[in-house]
C-alpha cells in the first residue's frame, strides 16, 4: 500500500470540508443544528478512518476497529453525548487508529497526539471565529495532513538491525555448511 502523503491529506481535508458544507446546506433546513453537526461529524470521522485503513499496510484488526468505532459512535448518538465530548471521542479514535497502524514507537504516537491536539485547537478557533463547521473541519484535517511527516525512527531502526542480524547469521550458517562439505570431501 502507498503510505499517506501530504497531498493525500490535503485532498481528504478538502473533500471532507466540502462535503460538510454541502450537508449543512442541504440538511440544515430539515434537521436541527445539533443533529446535522452530529451526522457531519460522524461522516467526517468515518471517511477519514476509511482513508487511514486504505493507506495502512497492516491488514489485522480493521474489522474490529471499525466495529468499535461504530459501537462507540452509536452509543454517543443514543445517549445524546454533548457535542464537545463527541468531538473529543472521534478525535481520540482517529489518534488511536493512527497510533496503532502507522507508528511503531511511543514517541511517534506522542508526537501524533500533539498534532491531534493542535488540530483540535485549530478547529475550535475556526468554529469560534467563523461559525462554520466546514471551516472547522478544514482546519482540523489540514493540521492532520501533517501526520505523514512524523518520524518513525523505531520501526526503521529495528528493521535495519534485524536485517543486519539475519544477514550475519545466514552468512555464518552458510559458512559452517561449506566447511562441513570441505571436510567431508577431504576425509577418506
Amino acid at each position: 500500500m502507498k503510505t499517506p502523503g501530504i497531498i493525500d491529506g490535503l485532498v481528504i481535508a478538502f473533500v471532507i470540508s466540502l462535503g460538510a458544507g454541502a450537508a449543512n446546506l442541504l440538511l440544515g433546513s430539515f434537521l436541527g443544528y445539533g443533529s446535522v453537526f452530529n451526522l457531519v461529524l460522524l461522516a467526517a470521522a468515518l471517511c477519514y478512518l476509511l482513508y487511514l485503513f486504505k493507506r495502512s499496510s497492516a491488514r489485522v484488526g480493521r474489522v474490529v476497529m471499525l466495529a468499535a468505532w461504530t459501537a462507540l459512535s452509536l452509543a454517543c448518538w443514543f445517549f445524546e453525548a454533548p457535542l464537545f465530548e463527541q468531538v473529543l471521542i472521534q478525535a481520540g479514535f482517529i489518534w488511536l487508529t493512527r497510533a496503532l497502524y502507522f507508528h511503531g514507537t511511543l514517541f511517534a504516537a506522542a508526537l501524533d497526539f500533539g498534532l491531534m491536539s493542535a488540530g483540535l485547537a485549530a478547529g475550535a478557533w475556526a468554529m469560534v471565529n467563523t461559525g462554520s463547521q466546514a471551516a472547522a473541519l478544514w482546519s482540523f484535517f489540514l493540521i492532520q495532513s501533517l501526520f505523514c511527516w512524523i518520524p518513525d525512527l523505531g520501526r526503521k531502526q529495528g528493521a535495519e538491525v534485524y536485517r543486519g542480524q539475519s544477514d550475519h547469521s545466514a552468512f555464518q550458517s552458510a559458512h559452517r555448511v561449506a566447511i562441513d562439505a570441505v571436510r567431508k570431501l577431504t576425509q577418506p
